[in-house]
């Protein structure tokens, strides 16, 4: 029995690993970044719909061949958070919620985070009244102001208002009531335009400091019965060019203090493109060389303003011309872009929730991302 103990003692010995150094890994070791991000660089902001407080902005070089080569780091954006950046404070912002018990609700904050672009570290914070909309993401609810002096937060519970930042002294000036009207578009020297329920919109004049100074409000500019605008417009020069649901480009001038439209005309060239509508999320855009992209579908009608579509075409807003037509490889849900002269892209966010990415001008698919993100709806150039 001693032997028959004594081979058990060993064998159970032998079976045993000998115990290796552990070296913890060190924890909170942040690499940084080049604070001037190359032009062809994108932005993409997951808005996490599945688990909503868990969003994030993606920083993305496309060009790399693998995803460790693209990812170049992210920021926590919680609740369907807005987002901005300024080139000339060289500053990102952040416009996020929380709850106080996590996915079980509570008190509600909602702040304006501002970002390192080099670190991607939080550098200050803003708290905003907790009134910030939360609906499908939109690239007018929130908009610099004022030479980047000032950021707007478009409010919605269901009365509708503009929260002022100052971002220089980093802190929150006021609202500024809007009623009827929605959303912030820069124009001016230091005012924003607000579209209204009527047809017409509503300019709000802001003081040196940010308080309300004075409104302005136009006529009836588009029947929002039979024929609204998107709440999308691609700014260039100075012109907001507005798509339609029934395929017409609104131009309006935003870039003095009180606002005026030109004459609307067609997307369409001729009777067999006349079922062909605008239509997606984020639908028009104009990249850095000042040309125009909307995405399309045919067969369009009532109701299908969010679908989407096949076809990218390509314009001259400012000629209200058309000069080609991009056929996509995937469905397009929305459009972004980013790079400069010979190194333009624009990005297609797919059903799948990938980005379709293709060369610009002449529309070439190159690739597609798989970022890991959960709901990339919104794409835009890093810088």
């Amino acid at each position: 029995m001693k032997t028959l103990t004594t081979c058990i003692a060993l064998l159970a010995l032998a079976v045993i690993p000998a115990r290796a150094e552990f070296e913890p890994e060190p924890v909170g070791i942040v690499e940084g970044i080049d604070a001037n991000y190359p032009p062809h660089w994108i932005m993409v902001r997951d808005f996490s719909f599945f688990h909503m407080l868990e969003g994030k902005v993606l920083v993305i070089d496309p060009l790399g061949e693998t995803l460790g080569d693209q990812y170049k780091g992210m920021m926590t954006a919680s609740f369907i958070a807005g987002y901005a950046r300024s080139a000339s404070r060289n500053e990102m912002y952040v416009i996020e919620g929380f709850f106080s018990r996590g996915g079980r609700g509570g008190e509600r904050t909602e702040v304006v985070a501002i970002y390192d672009p080099a670190t991607l570290n939080v550098t200050a914070e803003v708290e905003i009244p907790p009134k910030r909309i939360t609906g499908m993401p939109k690239s007018m609810m929130n908009s610099l102001i004022g030479g980047d002096r000032f950021l707007g937060v478009y409010n919605f519970t269901p009365a509708q208002s503009v929260s002022i930042v100052d971002l220089q002294t980093r802190a929150f000036v006021g609202e500024v009531n809007t009623p009827g009207c929605g959303f912030v578009i820069p124009n001016g020297e230091r005012s924003f335009t607000s579209i209204c329920s009527n047809g017409s919109l509503l300019t709000s004049h802001l003081n040196e400091d940010g308080t309300l100074k004075d409104t302005t409000k136009t006529d009836i500019l588009f029947d929002p019965q039979n024929d609204p605008i998107f709440e999308t417009p691609a700014i260039l020069d100075g012109v907001a060019y507005f798509p339609t649901f029934s395929g017409q480009i609104l131009p309006l001038d935003v870039s003095g203090e009180t606002v005026s439209a030109g004459a609307t005309w067609s997307l369409a060239t001729n009777d067999e493109e006349a079922t062909w509508r605008p239509g997606g999320m984020n639908l028009i855009m104009v990249d850095s060389a000042g040309v125009g992209y909307v995405l399309m579908h045919p067969e369009g009608g009532e109701g299908t303003h969010k679908n989407g579509g096949g076809e990218v075409w390509v314009y001259d807003f400012a000629a209200g011309e058309r000069k080609a037509r991009i056929e996509l490889k995937n469905w397009g849900l929305s459009l972004g872009h980013s790079g400069t002269g010979d190194q333009r892209y624009m990005f297609v966010t797919n059903p799948d929730m990938a980005i379709d990415m293709y060369s610009l001008p002449d529309g070439e698919y190159i690739k597609t991302l798989n970022t890991g993100a959960v709901t990339p709806f919104m794409v835009e150039g890093a810088q």
